[in-house]
């Protein structure tokens, strides 16, 4: 059944872990606001969408001037006029009214606005009573693109833009023996390409991703995001153990957080969801319906989930399970400083069945693959991942270990596939801007040869895709990338960052894939395959991310990426090898 009530709220679910509380992908946390300077709800949802109208406005100029610059002669001083963005940044704020609807949610909330309102600490807003919260979320987004080109073709419209907003709302009650959660969301999208699935081609971006999915060009969907019930054993002399019940979100690799912002942020970004996630990017997320038990200590946490995924991801209707698609993951996880000072150490293991009505992605021929009801997927992963931050001079290091062995059955052939990734970083904590560097490796397995009755391309089940291609044009299947990222922190609450990556594929005889998993109960598979026209070099992609935290609950990111093709793209889309992508949003949360 749909929920009705619109707006709903981006509560990453409690799992079963007594009070422990997840982190959503932002790393944000409820606003605190005085009793007394409370105002209702429909008047906060009026003064959102207000700032979200007049703010799109100036999204869309800076988005625009985005793509201006993204040809690819302009990139080289995009990057290196500083002065361009702050310039942007000014345009954007003066023409979309931001800051007076900003200045209005801050008078109408009660916000500390000088000293004196910082000095008594306020409870969380949305806050009922001890056991009863209203959660929710607003999300406005402007998307831009300018993507790569086939020719010849049909539908090959490669340069367009379009309008996302997501709203969500919930209630969680917490009691000592259960919690209990509801919420519902709301997805709409504006404006979507109709022709830019190219033939031969495919979807050109993201937009027409979700056209393909929805076949609307302004597509809106009303749906139960999470419902369940966690019940909790420490009253009855049990500590640690509970089990949940119902559709919920499953963040593989992030089953507990640590308190630590850095290392938490690391969890989240780089070593959770590569293989099973909601893929929160999306404008309707997907989650899992089944069952968690989770046995929580303080040296350790084990983690089983038994699941179904919903549809989301690029298919908005995401009330609809995908029945034909049978998960379990378990996870065995040393927490950090158990074992070793700062690091943390997981053992996994994933089952991912699929047998519905559609057809694998792989590289032999159209004619030599069964249908999945026919002959279906059953593959085993196991996995492990080390991560360790630790205080190193004035500064502070990290490393990052991540590995994966596949094996089982793809249709009528035996699943035999790897992944590895080795990353190191430094941040200068004493230095002016905070610069923290880090190299990092991945590389995943390829199948060099369709007919030996071997599969063995690394296969990516149902990821948060967009966390380890912020330009998703490829993923993690049969990849080599090397890559390099920098951040720095000009303010608390600023954070400037840019990636550098070398994309080659690991079998020059398999595909070029693309793709983030099942979206859909039936028809399309959720990955797609390019091929390579004999060549390994994908290209090169360099972005750039601003991020700003404006208040404890209203935030807004920027981010521009340009593709430089290699030979593998270009045999692809003659006609444009390079891309953009960019886009502006912003983020209310309470």
């Amino acid at each position: 059944m749909n929920i009705k009530s619109g707006y709903a709220g981006n509560f990453t679910s409690l799992a079963a872990r007594g009070a422990t509380k997840n982190l959503n992908e932002e790393g944000r946390t409820g606003l605190k606001l005085t009793n007394q300077s409370r105002i209702g709800f429909e008047q906060v949802l009026a003064i959102g969408v207000r700032a979200w109208q007049r703010s799109m406005t100036g999204f869309a100029t800076l988005l625009h001037m985005f793509r201006a610059s993204a040809q690819p002669s302009n990139v080289p001083s995009v990057v290196a006029n500083p002065g361009w963005l702050k310039s942007a940044a000014h345009r954007l704020v003066k023409s979309s009214g931001l800051m007076p609807a900003m200045a209005m949610a801050v008078m109408g909330w009660g916000l500390p606005v000088g000293p004196a309102a910082c000095v008594e600490e306020a409870p969380p807003w949305g806050r009922i009573d001890d056991q009863l919260r209203i959660t929710g979320e607003l999300r406005g987004r402007y998307e831009a693109w300018n993507y790569f080109q086939p020719k010849p073709a049909v539908n090959d419209r490669n340069d367009y833009d379009f309008w996302a907003l997501r709203a969500r709302l919930g209630v969680l009650l917490t009691t000592p023996y259960l919690d209990g959660y509801v919420q519902g969301e709301y997805t709409g999208l504006y404006g979507l390409p109709t022709d830019a699935v190219a033939v031969p081609g495919g979807p050109l971006g993201l937009g027409a991703a979700y056209y393909t999915e929805n076949r609307e060009d302004s597509p809106g969907d009303v749906h139960l995001k999470q419902v369940y019930v966690n019940f909790k054993s420490d009253p009855a002399g049990l500590p640690g153990i509970s089990l949940k019940v119902g559709r919920f979100e499953i963040r593989e690799g992030l089953e507990y957080t640590t308190g630590d912002a850095k290392f938490d942020g690391l969890k989240t970004t780089r070593a959770s969801q590569r293989l099973l996630g909601p893929f929160d990017f999306t404008q309707a997320t997907r989650n899992f319906d089944g069952f968690s038990v989770v046995y929580d200590r303080p040296a350790l946490n084990l983690s089983l989930s038994g699941a179904h995924p919903t549809q989301g991801g690029f298919n908005i209707h995401a009330q609809d399970e995908i029945s034909h698609i049978d998960l379990f993951y378990a996870a065995l996880t040393g927490k950090k400083d158990a074992w070793l000072p700062g690091a943390e150490a997981r053992l996994f293991y994933l089952y991912y069945g699929d047998d519905r009505n559609t057809q694998a992605v792989d590289n032999r021929p159209l004619a030599h693959r069964p249908r999945l009801n026919r002959k279906d997927l059953k593959i085993h992963t196991i996995g492990t991942h080390w991560l360790a931050v630790r205080q190193w001079g004035t500064g502070v290091a990290d490393g990052l270990l991540w590995g994966a062995y596949q094996f089982g059955e793809w249709t009528n052939l035996d699943q035999q596939a790897w992944a590895v990734d080795a990353e190191v970083g430094y941040q200068w904590s004493e230095f002016p801007l905070k610069p923290w560097l880090r190299a990092c490796y991945f590389r995943s397995s390829g199948d060099g040869n369709p007919r030996d009755g071997r599969h063995e391309t690394f296969f990516q089940v149902l990821p948060t895709v967009r966390q380890y291609a912020k330009f998703p044009f490829f993923n993690l299947m049969n990849i080599q990338d090397v890559f390099a990222q920098l951040s720095v922190v000009p303010t608390p609450t600023t954070k400037v960052g840019i990636d550098i990556h070398h994309l080659s594929l690991s079998s020059s005889g398999d595909l070029f894939y693309g793709g983030a998993g099942a979206t859909s109960r039936a028809g399309s598979f959720g990955y797609q395959g390019r091929p390579s026209g004999g060549g390994s070099h994908v290209g090169e992609l360099v972005d750039l991310s601003f991020s700003h935290t404006l208040t404890r609950e209203l935030s807004w990111n920027l981010y521009y990426g340009h593709a430089f093709g290699g030979n593998v793209i270009q045999s692809v889309y003659r006609a444009q090898k390079d891309a953009n992508f960019a886009f502006a949003e912003f983020n209310l949360v309470f």
